[in-house]
């Protein structure tokens, strides 16, 4: 049996690439000129088992870090605490909008939970998230939640 956590890692994508490439196919591939809806995942998927075998062929050809160490040094409350901001994210997303919850989350992240200095924090937490609600919603014509600031952003 393999104890190389790249060999376990390239194992879970590969399963995970062959179900995107699956789902794609089922979803319809359509033609090259006329693609279905699963052409662009059927891809995806097979990039993702086309890499996912390139790692375990790797790790089998050399020894790789023990799979009992691919945990060790993990800050479990850190990551906890940020697997808790995302469902708080996801909870709130619609209500109160991608704007302020963005902006909020980044905060969030770049003082408690890997601090950096505020002289890049707060300009990166605040124009990110304008700079990817411009660019998604006037740019690719996608509909994001306004939420609270609806009336502002028309």
């Amino acid at each position: 049996m393999v104890q190389s956590s790249e060999f376990w890692g390239g194992l879970f994508w590969l399963v995970v690439g062959t179900f995107v490439t699956w789902s794609g196919s089922d979803l319809g591939l359509g033609k090259i000129n006329d693609p279905g809806p699963g052409f662009a995942l059927f891809w995806v998927g097979l990039l993702m088992v086309g890499f996912s075998l390139s790692i375990i062929t790797t790790s089998l050809r050399a020894s790789g870090a023990p799979l009992a160490t691919i945990w060790a040094g993990t800050r479990w409350a850190k990551v906890l605490l940020v697997v808790g901001l995302l469902l708080v994210y996801g909870w709130l997303f619609e209500a109160v909008g991608f704007i302020v919850l963005s902006i909020a989350l980044l905060l969030i992240l770049m003082f408690v939970v890997d601090p950096v200095k505020p002289w890049i924090a707060i300009p990166v937490a605040v124009l990110m998230p304008l700079g990817v609600y411009h660019v998604v919603t006037k740019w690719l014509k996608i509909q994001m939640p306004a939420g609270v600031l609806a009336g502002w952003l028309g």
